[in-house]
Parts: C-alpha cells; structure tokens; sequence
C-alpha cells in the first residue's frame, strides 16, 4: 500500500489503519437515531453538531447527554455556551442532517424553527426535543460524555416522518421488511435473456472473448447467459452466480438505472465498507455515461472475484475485502481508462424501452497489454451488440420493468 506522495506506509500504520476500519465495520451494525445538537456562540450566531450519542441518562433528575470526540470543535462551542437544544430527527431531516455534518453556512435553510427558552434553536416538525444546561463534562478516551440537566422538553409536529436512523455508515428509516420474491419478473427477465442469447453468443465467437449477460433482481446481480468462459471460471459455469449489486461494482446498471436504484448501489457499499467514496463514485458514473460503457481492471476482478463470490462458504468479511480491494483498484485505474495495461472487462448497458438499462453486456479475457486497436475493435462490435440488444429487449419485451 502506497501514500499518495507515493512513499511506503510502515507496517504499524497500515495494521492501524486495519483496526480502525473492522471497529468501524462491527459498529456499523449497531443503528442509532440521530440527533441535532443546536446551540449559540458568545456573539449570537446559531450552530449545529449532529451525533448519533444522544441519550437519556436518568429521570429523577432528569438528565440528557451526548458523547462528542475530544477533538470536536463545535462540541467546544457547546460547552462554552453552556446550554443546548436536541432535535431528534426524522426521516424527512436527511438533507438537513448531511448539510449541518458537512458545514454547510445555509444548512438551517432546510428546516423550520423557533427559539427554546433558552435561545437555542428548535426545530418544529422534530420528533422529539429536550432542553439542557450543562453540569458535567466526563473524559472517556478519545472522546467525552456531555451531561445536562433537563430545562425542557416536547414533541414536534410528527410531519417528519419515522425516525433517522444511522447504520452500516448510510442513512435510512423503519420500513415493513419485504419478504415477498417477485417470480413474474424474474421469470420475464429470464425469457429475455433467453431469446437474445444467439447475439451473445455470436459476439463471443466473433471477437474470440467471453460474453456474458447479467441483470439486478433485488440487491444482488445474477449471471443469466454466458458464452466462451475463460478457463479460469468456475467448473460448473457461471450461470446462475449472484453477488451484491454495491458500488463500485457493476457501475453500468447504476448509471441508467433511476435515482432510487443509484442509491441502493451506494447503500449496498456501506453495507460492505462501511463507507461510501461519493466524489470518487460521481466521477465513475460520469464517465461511464460518458463513454457509453464501463471498464474494468486491476488484479481484484479475475480469480480473486470468482473464487470468493461463487464460494457459498465466503464470508461477508470475505466480500467486504474484496470490495475494498476492488475500489481501490478503481481509485488507481479511473482516469487511465482503457489505456490502462490492466483491462480485464467491459460493459455495456442493454435498455428497455423506457431508456432504463435491462441488462449489463460483460465482455472479457482481454490478454495481457492488449493493444488500443484490439480495444477499439471490441468496443464497436459490442456497442453494437448491445445497441441490437436494445432494440429487442424494448420491442419484444416493452413493459419489462426499469
């Protein structure tokens, strides 16, 4: 692993740096509400801190408390003032929540207020608010328990929605798990694949690669047509293998995918990661549209990827360093592009008749430093393929669903 200056990590940085991100994995998995601390600085300007430390320490007498880390500049603020106001927030306060953590100076835009007794702001629609003065700050490592008495307290207006919730590094709410497999349209999805299997095929032979087909049913990606598998595959093909649909993966079913899909692949990482790169994941998806298809490469997306996501017996700590591996084989190829010496696959998206992508087109077996102009041959053919695709998956099949 290298810095960016390029210079060599020493071995106790790196096992550090391990450490941190499994502790930060493991807790991902607790959910916690979320909270808005709001409070005042000594020359009247409002301010906000979100955490997700918020509790209730005891009734009689009643007592709140949060835990900022040490290092928390507007945690000083806080103290400083001696007072603060917790909105505890609902569903609805997501854009709130994301521009008070990312400083943003018109953050309080996003909300309805009024003043508590104490000065503070309040926010009207929160679920539920509490009113404290500060009477002990207790260290606890890198971080400090902030207990206050309770000065007030109520309820909001309930027009936020369920309760924010913070898990696995992403934001979400309650829902009604769903149980239910949508057979129908899996099955249709199925005869698809089907009936243009002979133009796969026929690409595959060709240009003398492998050609496969996948497509999304529910959160993972499934392989359902493959032609000319490279001799590293799996014995028994790879028809049939599933794996999480997660950025940065399969970035070709995101990019003409609707808004909510784009944000399952982002939340699907955090499940594996516990953190999502969004500047890096934007750039991706911007250059996928770009150019019309998707690249692969680095050493992450041969054997590696087969070996673990066809093994039934892979872990999800398995797959979470796989996944980690392969963002960061993107991080270092993104902007070489097809000039990269690494290209292991292309793809390409196959749209219904809606514009949304159906299918993702996998072109691989690429040899290693494969010349501009082989790649520029493979491109066109496939663009082509995947442009004929198209037109009979929206024909054929014009309801299949986006």
């Amino acid at each position: 692993m290298t810095t960016h200056d390029g210079g060599t990590r020493a071995p106790e940085t790196t096992r550090r740096d391990e450490k941190s991100a499994w502790w930060r994995a493991v807790l991902g998995e607790y959910p916690t509400g979320v909270a808005l601390i709001t409070s005042r600085t000594d020359a009247g300007e409002d301010f906000g801190l979100v955490v997700g430390t918020f509790m209730a320490v005891s009734e009689d007498p009643p007592l709140i408390g949060f835990m900022p880390a040490t290092s928390s500049r507007r945690a000083a603020m806080v103290k400083a003032n001696g007072t603060f106001c917790v909105n505890v927030l609902g569903y609805g306060h997501e854009q709130l929540c994301r521009a008070v953590a990312g400083s943003d100076p018109d953050a309080f835009q996003y909300g309805r207020w009024d003043r508590s007794p104490l000065g503070n702001l309040r926010l009207a629609d929160s679920l539920s608010w509490f009113e404290g003065r500060i009477e002990q700050v207790v260290p606890a490592g890198d971080h400090e328990i902030v207990i206050a008495g309770v000065e007030g307290l109520g309820i909001g207006d309930g027009r936020s929605g369920m309760p924010l919730l913070f898990l696995k590094g992403g934001y979400g709410s309650f829902s009604v798990p769903n149980e239910e497999f949508d057979l129908a349209a899996f099955a249709l999805r199925m005869r698809v694949a089907g009936a243009i299997g002979e133009i796969v095929q026929h690409l595959a032979d060709d240009l003398g690669l492998e050609c496969l087909l996948a497509t999304i049913v529910d959160d993972a990606v499934i392989v359902l047509s493959a032609a000319n598998l490279l001799p590293m595959r799996p014995r028994d093909g790879l028809v049939g293998m599933v794996f999480p649909f997660a950025a940065p993966i399969s970035p070709v079913l995101a990019a003409w995918g609707d808004e909510a899909r784009q944000k399952a692949w982002h939340e699907h990482a955090r499940h594996l990661l516990g953190r999502v790169d969004r500047p890096l994941l934007a750039r991706l998806l911007a250059g996928v549209r770009e150019r019309g298809y998707a690249i692969s490469a680095g050493e992450r997306m041969g054997l590696d990827f087969d070996a673990i996501t066809h093994d039934p017996a892979s872990t999800r700590a398995d797959l979470s360093r796989l996944w980690a591996a392969v963002s960061a084989d993107v991080e270092r190829t993104l902007d070489a592009g097809v000039d990269d010496p690494g290209v292991f696959s292309l793809q390409f998206p196959v749209l219904n008749a809606s514009g949304r992508v159906e299918f993702e087109l996998v072109v691989s077996g690429f040899e290693p430093g494969v010349s501009r102009r082989r790649l520029d041959h493979v491109i066109a053919q496939s663009q082509r393929a995947a442009e004929q695709l198209s037109e009979l998956v929206g024909a054929r099949f014009p309801g299949t669903p986006a």
